[in-house]
């Protein structure tokens, strides 16, 4: 047991190496690939990526491969490619973007299919391929937030909270003129001898039941303007925050960072 033991851990201090240099000759393609593909040099930036990805076997390689295939006139190897990326999942493509790139790649793809099946039946070798402009759909990485400004954010609450805090201001004003006209009632009903406490009542009960009526009217206009605020000031803004996946490879292995592009 302790041989085999042995033996397994030596297995994988080898392995480590072979993985770093896996990594390294992934990241040395990709990058020849890249910088093949900025000079314009197309079929020799395909076949870069296509050994990153044959090391690599990540998916978003697949739609740097498409765009060197479409560039140098391969339709369909780029069509091929790109129905592979979206396969794989996609990561971090606007799904939108993506068909309708593969819908114009078809298209192109069966002109040049449709061509080479011509050469082949009148037994002459294919016709020059004729590289069509068409508009470049560039990817387009996104989460959409929806953003509502700061008055939107608190204004309703602030205001519904205004309009409780006077509305309990006046019912305590109307609690107030209440007891002084029930003080009044039991005088007039001579339950209670006149005094200055009577006096003071009667000279009370007229403004708070004024103060009541305004601050409790003003409180409840406020707290149903608040309330309707809160329900009709929609969800905000519709923004696109951009955040592009792209391949990073470090002495670790090859990862998905986020930020950047292809």
């Amino acid at each position: 047991m302790k041989l085999r033991g042995a033996a397994l851990a030596g297995a994988l201090l080898l392995a480590a190496p072979a993985a770093r240099a896996q990594a390294n000759l992934a990241e040395t393609y990709f990058q020849n690939g890249s910088r093949a593909f900025t000079e314009q040099r197309y079929a020799e930036a395909a076949r870069a990526f296509r050994e990153a990805l044959a090391i690599s076997h990540r998916p978003e390689l697949l739609f740097n491969l498409s765009r060197a295939l479409e560039r140098q006139g391969d339709y369909v190897g780029a069509l091929q490619a790109l129905q592979d990326f979206s396969n794989g999942g996609a990561p971090g493509f606007d799904r939108a973007a993506l068909t309708q790139m593969i819908t114009q790649l078809e298209g192109l793809a069966a002109d040049q299919r449709t061509r080479e099946e011509a050469a082949r039946t009148a037994g002459s070798a294919p016709p020059p391929v004729v590289t069509v402009e068409r508009p470049v759909i560039e990817p387009r990485w996104f989460r959409v937030e929806y953003r509502r400004s700061a008055v939107n954010n608190v204004g309703p609450w602030v205001t519904l909270g205004v309009g409780a805090a006077l509305g309990i201001a006046g019912v305590a004003e109307a609690l107030v003129g209440g007891a002084a006209a029930s003080t009044l009632r039991n005088v007039n009903a001579g339950s209670e001898p006149w005094s200055q406490a009577a006096a003071d009542a009667q000279a009370r009960a007229p403004g708070a039941f004024t103060r009541g009526w305004i601050l409790g009217g003003t409180g409840a206009a406020l707290a149903v303007g608040g309330v309707l605020w809160a329900l009709l000031r929609g969800p905000g803004q519709r923004v696109e925050v951009r955040d592009a996946p792209h391949v990073s490879l470090a002495p670790a292995g090859l990862g998905l960072a986020v930020g950047g592009a292809l």
